[in-house]
């Protein structure tokens, strides 16, 4: 490109040192001719009618025309000038070579490029050429009186971007004029080379690599860069399994002679939650979740039982939404609750629980709203106007009214609404609120429950707990009229604990 650029340069330089001295034997010419029509003039003046005298004088216009007609240009000159020619002809040549069909192979000048890949696999129609010659997208008017400023575009400008683009559409021209002119050569279609591979498995050979020591020793040496045997390329797995357990403690000594009197008393309370949920981000979730709370407190005051069960839940419940619009989700829940041990009343063998004694089963159709924000807070609201409710007790020693079900039945089942709202809440660091609100009715009764835990953690391992749950449930029967449908039950401890 610098050899060409230098002999464009000297040109034109080597043309206006041409015309420069065309233009000095020209006005040297026309001086000639002037004085020699003066000349005439004279001896036309002195005697216009001899003849001879005339052809005397175009003799002389003639012969000063031939003597400045046979000024020459310097023999360098003409040889740079047919240099040039020769050049920029051998070069159009070339650049016509292209439609040239019968090309025995590419110029030798001509380097692999994969831009021209359409030229290198069999003659093919291929949708696009024609496309491209009946689009007007790139199509602009031209303005005739608007010359080209050729200063500016011999500066150096900013690679083209889009080179691949625009060999791709030279190559389509070429392409749309081989369809029209040889027909007859083209038998593929581009739907043809769609899945096609280069070589057979039969036809590939496979050799082992062979490892050379000064690559491995300079791979460690290259930080920030992944060879493609290190790529690992790994399924995207939408499921994940999450969970947390905690063993809390307490224990209250008071001597026999202690002033107030009291009674020495100690509790054990431990749990633990196991999650495993499906999101495929887009569409899907799938929430499952099991929750197992077990408490046993000493009672020196009952003289049948030494231990009493003060907290004994274990609660399965599942969602399946599809997701409508922002944060809504269409959703199917169900939920089963129960408990492990059995509970008697004070200083009696009267059995108040037991093993699936009493049993909920909740089965809903609805909407959910979820609500995060950056692992801060996690909000679910379940609605379901669509809800069955199964209230069981398994054994014949349980009063069944204590559990919204009539005397002397053993199952009730019921339809109506619920409406159940979670939320885990880091309030402050080392402090997180867990609360589950629950109201169910069949328009007649009312069961609600609100369940709160306020852990303080210290660190990874160590926390203390606070349970605070309240229940409201009219459909109990009440051994004294005066008794509130209302129910609170709190406990405060400190233990351990492990997060996962």
């Amino acid at each position: 490109m610098k050899t060409l650029g230098m002999f464009i340069t000297m040109s034109f330089l080597i043309n206006e040192a041409s015309q420069a001295k065309e233009l000095q034997d020209l006005t040297l010419a026309n001086d000639t001719i002037v004085e020699s029509i003066k000349q005439a003039e004279g001896l036309k003046q002195a005697s216009s009618a001899d003849t001879v005298y005339r052809k005397k004088v175009v003799e002389t216009v003639k012969a000063k025309m031939a003597q400045s007609a046979s000024l020459r240009i310097n023999p360098s000159v003409k040889k740079f000038q047919s240099f040039l020619y020769g050049f920029r002809q051998n070069y159009q040549d070339m650049l016509d070579r292209w439609d040239d069909i019968f090309l025995p192979e590419a110029p030798s000048w001509i380097r692999s490029n994969p831009d021209f890949y359409k030229f290198i696999v069999p003659a093919t129609y291929y949708s696009e050429p024609i496309e491209q010659a009946f689009s007007i997208d790139d199509w602009k008017p031209v303005i005739p009186f608007v010359k080209e400023d050729a200063i500016k575009d011999s500066v150096f400008q900013v690679p083209r971007l889009t080179r691949s683009a625009d060999i791709n559409k030279e190559v389509n021209k070429q392409l749309l004029t081989f369809y029209l002119q040889y027909p007859n050569l083209v038998h593929k279609n581009e739907n043809d080379l769609k899945g096609i591979e280069p070589l057979s498995d039969k036809l590939k050979v496979r050799k082992p690599k062979k490892e050379k020591v000064f690559y491995l020793v300079g791979a460690a040496s290259q930080t920030g860069q992944v060879r493609e045997k290190d790529l690992l390329v790994v399924k995207p797995n939408f499921w994940s399994f999450s969970g947390n357990g905690y063993a809390q403690f307490s224990q209250n000594y008071i001597s026999d002679n202690w002033y107030k009197g009291g009674e020495s008393t100690v509790s054990l309370l431990s749990g633990a939650v196991l999650q495993l949920n499906y999101d495929d981000k887009q569409k899907i979730q799938f929430e499952n979740k099991l929750e197992w709370k077990l408490g046993f407190i000493s009672a020196p005051s009952d003289t049948v039982h030494q231990y009493k069960t003060s907290e004994d839940l274990i609660r399965l419940s599942s969602k399946f939404g599809y997701k409508a619009i922002t944060n809504w989700y269409y959703t199917v829940s169900a939920e089963f609750k129960t408990q492990f041990f059995s509970n008697y009343e004070t200083n009696s063998d009267n059995l108040v629980s037991s093993l699936l004694s009493p049993s909920e089963l909740n089965i809903g159709i609805g909407m959910d709203y979820k609500y995060t924000r950056d692992a801060v807070c996690n909000l679910s609201v379940l609605i379901n106007p669509f809800n069955y409710t199964r209230y069981s007790v398994a054994s014949d020693r349980i009063d069944p009214t204590k559990f919204n079900i009539d005397a002397g039945e053993k199952v009730k089942n019921q339809l109506g609404s619920r409406l159940e709202a979670t939320l885990k809440w880091i309030v402050l660091t080392g402090l997180t609120w867990e609360t589950r609100f629950s109201y169910t009715t069949n328009y007649e009764q009312v069961l609600s429950e609100w369940e709160n835990t306020f852990t303080f953690a210290f660190n990874k391992y160590f926390s203390t707990k606070l349970f605070v749950h309240t229940r409201f449930d009219d459909s109990v029967s009440k051994a004294d009229p005066e008794d509130s449908y209302f129910q609170l039950q709190e406990l405060l401890s400190f233990g351990v604990s492990y997060t996962w």
